[in-house]
């Protein structure tokens, strides 16, 4: 009989997402892969594409692998075992330390392929206070409390940012607000910036009343409908994919 690998509900299953983190002579670069396959003390991946950072990955290398769970945020060490594996575009990484529970995830994320248009209003912080012209991009995941987008320009963190888009053409989201958490240039010229919803809850924070003759009509904060709508709509793609057995 073939033995089975038996797969921990916190650990990487197959086609999870992951984010590997080569720390090096006082730099760091980051990749985005998928497992393609789980062996006992190892993971095949597909040939991670770089992010962030000078560094390739190079075989004896030990990466910090961040990936999510349903539940939670999880990360642990691995060490580059192989790379070109039965000379295909696969690497195998061995596990050379204990997973570690990161934070609770407080929401599902989803990975999702969209445009994005957006404004940048600057910070109510500064003297200077206007209204960018709009912007476009690519929105690559969402969740409740915020969404993931590529875009030629860069992007400051902490920028405000007024965002429009559209979820399979089933919803469209218009003049909502929200903040840049994190920007980091990409080594094909691209911001990838991470964003929060604004919400009633922390609109304060940001100053916006001194904002509202620059705002648009119809701009505002990110409420509980929008929220359970964003919810459902995760819901019902995983339930999606989990039937064409892509999740």
């Amino acid at each position: 009989m073939r033995n089975r690998v038996s797969v921990r509900d916190d650990n990487p299953a197959l086609w999870d997402r992951l984010i590997l983190t080569l720390k090096k002579e006082g730099g760091k670069s980051e990749f985005v892969s998928r497992v393609e396959n789980i062996k006992r003390n190892s993971y095949v991946l597909e040939m991670p594409v770089r992010q962030s950072g000078k560094y390739n990955l190079q075989k004896g290398d030990v990466v910090e692998i961040r990936y999510n769970r349903r539940d939670a945020a999880y990360t642990f060490k691995a060490s580059i075992k192989d790379l070109f594996v039965d000379d295909t575009g696969s690497i195998e990484v061995k596990r050379v330390g204990e997973t570690r529970r990161e934070q609770r995830r407080k929401y599902v994320r989803l990975d999702i392929l969209e445009e994005i248009n957006y404004r940048i209003l600057e910070s109510p912080k500064n003297e200077d206070i206007g209204l960018s012209p709009a912007f476009q991009g690519s929105l690559l995941n969402i969740s409740a409390g915020g969404f993931l987008f590529e875009t030629e320009k860069q992007v400051l963190s902490d920028s405000l940012l007024i965002v429009k888009f559209n979820l399979k053409n089933q919803y469209s989201l218009e003049n909502i607000l929200a903040v840049v958490k994190r920007s980091e240039r990409t080594d094909n010229g691209l911001s990838l910036v991470g964003s929060e919803f604004i919400t009633r809850d922390n609109k304060a924070e940001f100053g916006l009343e001194k904002l509202d003759e620059y705002l648009p009509p119809g701009t505002a904060t990110f409420d509980e409908n929008l929220q359970r709508l964003i919810i459902q709509f995760i819901y019902n793609q995983q339930v999606k994919m989990r039937k064409e057995g892509k999740l």
